[in-house]
């Protein structure tokens, strides 16, 4: 399967901003960027994108697709201010059977082209992604391309339409028949896809694959970019996420991880300073002493918020890799056991009683089967079999905890509370699991 990137045009409402629009950078990459790898994310891997507007610069950014692991090639439209209609038309002689359109404003997720290339096309057939939501915070209204169709089929489409029942996300598969349209539009004086897609729609070969839900959101303007950014910046919240990852970790880290994402930072950099902060944090609380009991707390929820930054780097700039995730875990488990360790050792320091140790070791086991059974939760929490409104007891919370503990000079009590709360969370996913289990033998 190849891909149809229309990259031609000009953006003038964008031009004040960046120009040409598809190089405007968004956390890092651009946005044609991010619309190749969001293809590659879903199976493509030849580009084609035609190019208009400054289209010296496009190529010269993008290159052949080598540093994205894809091919790409260009197709130049001398007549870009036409219309898109026409650059479509322009790649006419390269593609003979079915493909992916894209827009290069038109960001999307790799979910809604997943459910896109699964659905069945016929050869003189094509089908476009359609949104329900007409009341969605990703787009104006005014400014949507608007679809009226029944049965799955488009009757009508167009920026003007009063009756209307959908929005068009730019995202289409095609075949062949898309140049006949735009054909016999340009030959009646139209230059739109929008107007092609119309004589596809009178045709009965316009269908409909409904992705509503799935993130897209057409940049067209300032307004509009800005939504992206923040859309981009929500994704960055996980169904997984514990309670001091959503009001207090999540809201810090985001704003460090977007501005992180502009530079050439590995993911997996981050995660090792985040690491270095937890030792620094074991040091200190290994000295004893309220003044290093508190910098090692605040070390401690510092690395917990940085904890969080690699993952999201790594989404926004698509660089997540299995080798990441394996190495946050395997530090991530190093840093518990050595903050445990250091707070167990002040501990012994301020009251000399060999008991801590016993304290320790248990709120150390505790500590590690909660981040154990933690893949296998959150698993169960993600496919719902779990109620997503669930107390979710994991590592941000477990900092935290210390981090109150140093805070109040009760690191005592933040490791008996640690023990109690990581065993008795434990103890309870296994009968969670049981059950889940037990309902899908069922059936």
């Amino acid at each position: 399967m190849e891909a149809l990137i229309i990259a031609a045009g000009e953006g003038s409402r964008l031009s004040n901003v960046f120009s040409p629009k598809p190089l405007i950078p968004i956390f890092g990459l651009r946005l044609i960027e991010r619309i190749i790898m969001v293809g590659k994310r879903a199976g493509i891997r030849d580009f084609k994108i035609v190019v208009g507007y400054k289209s010296t610069k496009i190529k010269q950014t993008i290159g052949n697709g080598r540093k994205y692991g894809v091919n790409i090639t260009y197709i130049e439209n001398p007549e870009w201010k036409k219309g898109n209609g026409v650059s479509v038309l322009k790649a006419k002689d390269h593609f003979h059977g079915k493909f992916l359109l894209l827009m290069s404003d038109h960001l999307c997720d790799e979910v809604m082209i997943k459910k896109l290339l699964s659905t069945d096309i016929g050869f003189n057939r094509c089908k476009l992604c359609i949104d329900n939501n007409l009341t969605g915070e990703h787009f104006s209204i005014d400014d949507v391309t608007k679809i009226y169709y029944e049965a799955d089929k488009v009757k009508y489409i167009g920026k003007s339409l009063d009756n209307f029942n959908a929005i068009d996300t730019g995202v289409f598969l095609c075949t062949p028949a898309i140049f006949e349209a735009l054909e016999k539009s340009i030959k009646q004086g139209e230059y739109s896809l929008s107007a092609g897609n119309q004589i596809l729609a009178e045709q009965g070969k316009l269908e409909t694959v409904d992705v509503t839900g799935c993130f897209w959101i057409d940049i067209d303007n300032e307004e509009a970019l800005q939504k992206a950014q923040d859309l981009l910046i929500k994704q960055l919240f996980k169904p997984t996420d514990g309670l001091i990852s959503k009001v207090i970790n999540r809201k810090i880290s985001t704003r460090i991880s977007t501005y992180l994402a502009r530079y050439n930072i590995s993911p997996n950099l981050i995660t090792l300073a985040s690491f270095i902060m937890s030792v620094l944090s074991a040091i200190f609380f290994f000295f004893g002493g309220y003044v290093n009991i508190l910098s090692g707390g605040i070390m401690a929820q510092f690395s917990s918020i940085l904890d969080g930054c690699d993952g999201e780097v790594a989404r926004l700039k698509f660089r997540f890799c299995v080798f990441g995730e394996w190495l946050d875990r395997v530090l991530d488990r190093y840093a518990d056991g050595l903050i445990i360790l250091g707070m167990t050792h002040a501990l012994w320091l301020s009251s000399g009683d060999e008991f801590v140790w016993l304290l320790g070791f248990l709120a150390l086991i505790g500590t590690y089967m909660n981040s154990y059974t933690a893949r296998i939760y959150d698993d169960l929490l993600k496919k719902k079999f779990v109620n997503k409104n669930s107390f979710r007891i994991g590592r941000d919370l477990r900092l935290f905890i210390i981090f109150l503990g140093s805070l109040f000079n009760e690191i005592l009590v933040a490791l008996i509370i640690v023990f109690v709360i990581t065993n008795i969370e434990s103890i309870r996913r296994i009968f969670i699991l049981r059950n889940v289990h037990r309902i899908r033998s069922t059936y």
